[in-house]
């Protein structure tokens, strides 16, 4: 149990997450239009809370058996955690070069470009760096149970020619559902997909649901804008979430203890990872770092000579 919560994922720009990863654990506008009363919680809302009692069996809110999900997130068979919590917060900040500009046209949708614009997203100056947003952040290192996921559903919410996150974290079992509240239709996409499917989310209806086969780094994508995208990671543990806008996070449910949170980018490598010690009802704080270098420019092909 100690490798199935130790490491984070650690992800490299349009790659997949690391196998190891995966084995050992798997916003937007802040501001922007307030949620209709009544609406599922924000996409960067804190991932776990300690306010209800853990579940016993692993929640599964996917088409499949329940003992499939079981054995992917609680393979030994652990005994759900059910002691004191706490949470831990902060900030996730970057440093170095500028995040590059995306080749892309915003004319018919200008307002994609705030969240689009660039291969990655900034904020106001943070200590040496500049606030990160969409940065996963998860805490490990726990040993001995498992922890559960208490909700069924994670929310993924379009407003404004823009997904309200650019990063989605869940937990295997978990079912996503693309609420459109834009003024068009949407046709959300999961990439990749055994049965790619085409679903329409109508502007205010229902939300489309969409099934995540196995723990692992996905994509939402939309067919009528090629750059609205956000990047979705199935976990094996609800101890995850991404940062917001402003670079900053929360995570609540933490088990008591000394643990470790660490940070990684879908849009760029690196990690950053500190120790903290989990009290029961005390908010932890860790700030974390990570560094962009701009990629240097791709070798030239060689086409060879003729014969």
């Amino acid at each position: 149990m100690a490798e199935h919560a130790r490491s984070v994922v650690r992800a490299a720009a349009g790659c997949a997450l690391a196998a190891a990863a995966l084995a050992g654990a798997a916003v937007g506008c802040d501001d922007c239009n307030k949620k209709p009363e009544g609406e599922p919680t924000p996409d960067a809302a804190p991932s776990a809370s300690a306010s209800a009692p853990a579940p016993t069996m692993p929640m599964n809110a996917l088409p499949i058996p329940a003992a499939s999900v079981a054995a992917a997130v609680n393979p030994d068979k652990l005994p759900p955690y059910q002691g004191p919590t706490g949470s831990v917060e902060g900030t996730i900040s970057v440093t170095g070069d500028e995040p590059p500009r995306v080749e892309a046209s915003f004319t018919k949708c200008p307002d994609g470009e705030r969240t689009y614009g660039r291969a990655f997203r900034t904020g106001p100056p943070v200590g040496g760096g500049r606030a990160l947003g969409d940065a996963v952040v998860g805490v490990t290192g726990y040993s001995g149970f498992y922890i559960p996921e208490k909700n069924e559903v994670r929310t993924l919410t379009a407003r404004e020619c823009a997904f309200e996150t650019r990063t989605v974290t869940m937990t295997f079992g978990q079912r996503l559902e693309v609420l459109n509240r834009t003024p068009e239709v949407l046709s959300p996409v999961l990439e990749p997909s055994p049965r790619p499917v085409v679903m329409i989310a109508i502007p205010g209806g229902d939300p489309v649901k969409l099934y995540l086969p196995k723990p692992g780094r996905y994509q939402v994508t939309s067919r009528e804008r090629p750059w609205m995208k956000a990047d979705v990671y199935a976990f094996l543990q609800p101890l995850y979430t991404a940062s917001r806008a402003d670079g900053t996070y929360r995570i609540d449910g933490v088990p008591v203890g000394k643990l470790r949170v660490s940070t990684t980018h879908p849009s760029f490598g690196g990690e950053d990872s500190k120790e903290v010690e989990i009290q029961a009802g005390v908010v932890a704080k860790v700030d974390l770092v990570l560094k962009y270098v701009t990629p240097p420019p791709a070798a030239p092909v060689d086409a060879g000579t003729d014969a």
